[in-house]
């Protein structure tokens, strides 16, 4: 037991007062003799010494009953989770878990709602002279600013559900950076939280005895959620008139197996594709929508499913640009057969711009204009082209070189040693073909659905020796197992290699279909669609493909709910980006314009790191504090109708105050019946 005003113990000196009344009392006893006293003095003895008894029971009624008054002002009380209460004034940081996984309900309703109700009745239990802060996912400035009990009061009722899922160590550090500025001797946190595993981090957690740590538990009733994981296109490249496979995960958080769901697509405000899944507990499936693509130009759409009742993820915005044109230029001029060939390739396709230009006449302030760059064989690369490619794959281009027949490799050495490549030594003329076309490789998994066993594949009577780096990608194998077509990721862009020039007397490559099969994927694969969505408070730049800013027109981020706000622009070696600095947003499709222009279109989601619902239970909570020696955090298992008195217990102890009034009172009671008796 200890006290909480221990000094009132000094009252207990007054006990020493009725002491001193009773051994110096006033009254004496007065003798009389008689003839006969026989009998009387047996009753007198009798009387006298049951009178004494009588006194000191009155004396020890009086004593207990001050000392129980004594005890009671100095408020006694039993410790229950730590020993440093104290008295005085109070600072107390509330912590609402406003994350989208609140939106789930138990016994009680909306797990939100019992937070918000719960931070209310927390912060009324205190006097009015203390201070509090109310903090939230949303980490905003003006919630590290201490305030006023009716202050706390009210930013309680107004917390709503959010996208931010703070791992609760940063939570911890935030309650602890706004009580240290306050110079209260008693300090405490309070956290009203579902538990949820992906924020519960104990591991990072660390003891503070100057900050006591006090955690209600609010369990949702079952952890049932399906979400929307992710999107993809089966393609690369959004062409007009091109039918696309959208495939879509969606994954089950829950136990129970869900049956014929429906999911639908909406593109630009019309539904364009539905489809019905069915997927068991606890698993993942991904399911494909279908539809034609429209003409050239922006598009943004929605995919969406029907969950209650946590329905942040049963959407996911998608954003993408259908290309008009890819642009194509050939640099070559000294092999006619090859240029040529190549011509023949994109010159009738209305896909493709292409162009051709001579290497002592290429423009290379143009070349990032272009999506693919075609050397054709070119007795050398020099320097300063070679340094203009390099920037121009960073940037997201691609680059395919063929070889000029009969020439020294070393005029390429420049442009193979910024690729991470040695340059080729020597100049193969043995005959021998394309050993197989490797159907497991995206590359050309998405041109030939199956190869026959026999197939007739290109030859090569000349050629160089390849060696690209580790990590670089070969797309086709000689029977010697030598390189034929290798691929090097440089940047955002892609640099191909091809072995054996375009020249008849060095192969066979321009008859075999292989030859424009490989270009219109080199093509198709060389612009850079970008990101179909981005996750909000998860990425801290957002690449602006194809963003182009001209003039000093501020561009504006505008979307869902009249969202109209100045981002950050920030350019990178090689790339644009877009900084929004943790903003809360809601979600959706986003502009970037410029002015009356659109100059592109993103779309922005909510993270679904919170769609696994599954949270700690308070008895396993309470084993991992354990484990690791967190003495300092306290998990409170506590109804509504109890929750401020179990919180003053563990604030002030239990409280004794009451039960010494009473033991006064039954001790008074007692010296009254005792002096009735006595007369």
């Amino acid at each position: 037991m200890a006290f909480l005003h221990p000094a009132f113990l000094w009252a207990l000196a007054a006990l020493a007062i009725p002491v001193l009344i009773h051994l110096f009392q006033l009254r004496r006893f007065k003798r009389i003799d008689f003839t006969n006293v026989r009998m009387l003095a047996e009753v007198s003895v009798q009387t006298r010494a049951r009178k004494k008894v009588q006194h000191w029971l009155v004396l020890l009624a009086r004593l207990l009953a001050i000392t129980c008054l004594v005890l009671a002002f100095a408020q006694p009380f039993i410790p229950t989770g730590d020993s440093t209460t104290k008295a005085g004034q109070r600072a107390v940081s509330v912590y609402v878990d406003d994350s989208f996984s609140m939106d789930g309900e138990n016994t009680g309703g909306r797990l939100l709602d019992q937070a918000r109700a719960g931070a209310q009745d927390a912060v009324m239990r205190y006097a009015a002279t203390d201070r509090f802060q109310v903090l939230t996912g949303r980490f905003e400035g003006r919630q590290q600013v201490l305030m006023g009990r009716d202050e706390a009061q009210e930013a309680a009722t107004q917390v709503q559900v959010g996208p931010y899922a703070r791992p609760i160590s940063q939570v911890l550090a935030r309650q602890r950076e706004a009580l240290s500025s306050s110079d209260a001797p008693v300090k405490r946190a309070l956290l009203f939280t579902d538990l949820q595993r992906s924020v519960t981090d104990v591991d990072n957690w660390v003891n503070d005895t100057l900050v006591p740590t006090v955690i209600i538990p609010i369990p949702a009733a079952r952890p049932d959620n399906l979400s929307i994981d992710s999107v993809w296109f089966d393609s690369p490249v959004r062409r007009a008139g091109q039918n696309e496979a959208l495939t879509v995960r969606i994954r089950n958080h829950g136990e129970q197996e869900l049956v014929n769901v429906p999911l639908r697509l909406t593109i630009n405000g019309r539904q364009r594709a539905m489809s019905n899944f069915s997927v068991e507990g606890g698993a993942s499936i991904d399911t494909t929508l279908y539809f034609t693509q429209g003409p050239p130009g922006l598009y943004h759409g929605e995919v969406l499913l029907n969950d209650q009742p946590v329905t942040f993820d049963d959407r996911m915005a998608i954003s993408y640009r259908v290309s008009e044109q890819l642009r194509v230029l050939l640099i070559g001029g000294r092999d006619a057969t090859g240029d040529g060939a190549v011509r023949r390739v994109f010159q009738g396709d209305s896909l493709h711009r292409f162009s051709e230009q001579a290497l002592r006449a290429v423009d290379l302030s143009q070349l990032d204009r272009h999506d693919l760059v075609i050397l054709n064989a070119l007795p050398e690369v020099p320097g300063g082209l070679a340094q203009a490619l390099q920037q121009f794959m960073e940037e997201g281009g691609s680059v395919v070189l063929f070889p000029p027949r009969g020439e020294n490799p070393a005029g390429h050495a420049q442009y193979f040693s910024n690729l991470g490549l040695a340059a080729p030594q020597r100049m193969d003329t043995a005959t021998i073909k394309v050993d197989r076309i490797d159907l497991e490789h995206p590359f050309y998994r998405e041109i030939f659905q199956s190869m026959p066993r026999n197939v007739d594949l290109p030859m090569s009577r000349e050629r160089w020796s390849l060696k690209p780096p580790a990590g670089s990608d070969v797309l086709l194998r000689l029977r010697d197992g030598s390189p034929y077509l290798a691929r090097v990721d440089r940047g955002k862009g892609s640099a191909y290699f091809f072995a054996s020039p375009l020249d008849a007397a060095a192969g066979n490559l321009i008859d075999h279909g292989l030859f424009a099969a490989s270009l219109l994927r080199m093509a198709e694969l060389s612009r850079p669609m970008g990101a179909l969505y981005h996750s909000i408070g998860a990425e801290a730049l957002i690449p602006l493909e194809g963003y182009e800013q001209s003039g000093d027109v501020v561009p504006h981020l505008k979307g869902p709910n009249g969202v109209d706000l100045v981002p950050e622009i920030r350019r990178l070696p090689g790339s644009v980006a877009m900084v929004l600095h943790d903003q809360d947003l809601p979600d959706g499709i986003y502009a970037v314009t410029a002015g009356k222009d659109t100059l592109l279109t993103l779309a922005l989601n909510l993270s679904r790191r919170e769609s696994d619902l599954s949270a700690y239970s308070a008895d396993e909570l309470r084993e991992l504090l354990d484990a690791r020696g967190l003495s300092s955090f306290t998990v409170l298992d506590a109804t509504p109708d109890d929750l401020s008195l179990r919180l003053d217990e563990l604030d002030q102890g239990r409280k004794l105050w009451k039960w010494f009034i009473l033991l006064a009172l039954l001790f008074l009671a007692a010296e009254v019946f005792l002096i009735r008796l006595l007369r």
